[in-house]
């Protein structure tokens, strides 16, 4: 071989967020002497590496990891929220606030009412947007599910992926308004639902413990790994994968860049997993000359609508700290009180095309006029997730002359919303009317908001998944890049059907059974 490698794994795994984890931990109990090789862009900013960054308690520690995950941003705290966004978002308008999402960069471009996917972010640490996310974990549910995999064996996945996670719906029996509040909402939708399709209690990827709620992270998952319980595994931090390096359809290696020391190694591997987040898994491809037509397209997300209510008739509780699991919502500012839980109405097909996720405000993150009315009864969020149209010119495009600031290919986000979209946002906004008025009503002033597009974090169908290669896919249903043997991705890109709730659940579950077939065809080799 012409090329000369510095060293030799049997599987290295581009990016250390849930999906990259589920791959390490799946391959490593499958295959305990394989060596693992798990690299990603970003520092450590937590102990243990991909612990949710909610769980640290000291607020300086925090914002100092928050800071650290911020890529080219990556020296100071981003400005606060302005007067001036602050009434823009109460009057329903979308705000550059939402361009400045602490612990994230933004990677999209334009204005915030653009069609450049403005407010799409990503991580850059190790634990990725795993050490950052909100934590729902619905299950795929109707046109979520996708047709062609087998329902009892991704249904098996699902179920591994909740238990790696630490999924349950069951961590806030003592809510003081769950109970009202799944009766009054029930009494609205239940009727006529199967019975996993009714008001329920969101499923978490949280866990309670005496010292307060713990969100999980990709460290999790990991488990012991971090602390050496394989001598075949490694995490190697502030490295990029500059590309694949491939003969033919096989991958033989990579190369990649020390961001810190800027040198250059090659590194023969037998299997390369990318797992880099919807939006850099298919830069990586691209930039190694691996481009399956329609890589980078069917960009899809879960447009919102958002509103603060009242909720009539039910004391507000005894005010949380952030030990309690207090978290920052998708708005930005407002923070949930997580004891008392999530209540949701699950997604129902065409009937229903939204999840919807009801949480309390913790009162002292609320403006003064608000917090005077949140500390006499409960406000609520309640916040719609919609589904959207796949379209194969909503896409992420890359240059062939311009670089990012790694050094990789430039990538420019195109998204525009579908006139069947529209009418499910109207939908939406209807039906978010009805539940503020059972409620009580809208907070004083406050009209219902649409945040920029790439606002919800939830990026898919960029390298998706295909039964069979036609041009309109980008891997197989065992996760295996189209026209390649060793080539595999992972993460939200792969979901080739419209969604509306939080995706991780069926990226972990799909990354678990690839994981499986790479360890059975490692076997039988």
């Amino acid at each position: 071989m012409s090329i000369s490698f510095s060293e030799k794994v049997d599987v290295i795994i581009v990016g250390s967020g849930p999906t990259g984890a589920a791959y390490a931990r799946t391959l490593t109990d499958k295959l305990p002497n394989a060596k693992i090789l798990m690299i990603d862009a970003g520092p450590i900013v937590s102990d243990p590496p991909g612990h949710h960054l909610n769980n640290i308690q000291d607020v300086a520690a925090r914002e100092k990891a928050q800071i650290a995950s911020q890529g080219p941003h990556r020296h100071a705290a981003y400005a606060p929220m302005s007067e001036e966004e602050r009434l823009s978002r109460q009057a329903g308008a979308p705000d550059t606030s939402m361009l400045r999402r602490p612990g994230l960069f933004v990677v999209g471009g334009g204005p915030v009412d653009g069609e450049g996917f403005p407010a799409a972010h990503a991580a850059h640490n190790v634990g990725g947007m795993g050490s950052h996310w909100f934590g729902a974990c619905p299950r795929p549910a109707e046109r979520e599910r996708i047709p062609f995999i087998d329902r009892a064996i991704m249904d098996e996945a699902l179920t591994t992926a909740e238990k790696l996670l630490r999924v349950s719906n069951a961590q806030f029996p003592d809510s003081h308004i769950a109970g009202p509040l799944e009766a009054l909402l029930g009494g609205l939708f239940n009727q006529g639902r199967a019975p996993d399709r009714r008001v329920q209690p969101m499923p978490m990827a949280v866990v309670r413990t005496k010292d307060g709620v713990l969100r999980s992270g990709p460290d999790v998952i990991l488990g012991d790994l971090l602390s050496g319980a394989s001598a075949n595994f490694e995490l190697r931090p502030e490295t990029v994968c500059r590309r694949i390096i491939m003969e033919g359809g096989h991958a033989v290696g990579v190369e990649l860049w020390g961001t810190e020391t800027h040198d250059t190694t090659r590194i023969e591997a037998g299997t390369v997993v990318v797992a880099a987040d919807s939006l850099h898994s298919p830069q990586l491809l691209f930039a190694s000359g691996i481009r399956p037509p329609a890589l980078g397209h069917y960009l899809n997300e879960h447009p919102q609508v958002t509103i603060l209510a009242e909720f009539e008739g039910v004391d507000p509780g005894e005010a949380s700290t952030l030990s309690d699991g207090g978290a920052v919502l998708a708005d930005r500012t407002v923070v949930t009180r997580m004891t008392s839980g999530v209540t949701w109405i699950p997604y129902n097909g065409e009937s229903f095309p939204f999840h919807v996720q009801l949480t309390q405000a913790e009162p002292a993150s609320l403006p003064p006029d608000d917090r005077a009315i949140a500390e006499k009864r409960p406000v609520l969020s309640v916040s719609f997730f919609l589904t959207s149209d796949l379209q194969y010119d909503n896409r992420v495009e890359f240059s062939e002359t311009e670089k990012d600031w790694y050094g990789r290919p430039k990538m420019t986000l195109r998204f525009k919303m579908s006139d069947k979209d529209r009418e499910r946002m109207q939908l939406a906004r209807d039906t978010q009317a009805k539940i503020s008025a059972a409620l009580g009503r809208s907070l004083p002033g406050h009209k219902p908001r649409t945040p920029p597009d790439g606002s919800s974090l939830h990026y898919q169908g960029t390298m998706r998944m295909g039964e069979k290669d036609d041009g309109q896919s980008v891997c197989d249903k065992n996760s295996r890049v189209w026209g390649t043997d060793n080539v595999y991705v992972a993460g939200n890109g792969l979901i080739p059907t419209e969604t509306a709730g939080n995706p991780t659940l069926t990226s972990v579950a799909l990354a678990i059974l690839a994981a499986r077939h790479i360890a059975e065809e490692q076997a039988g080799r």
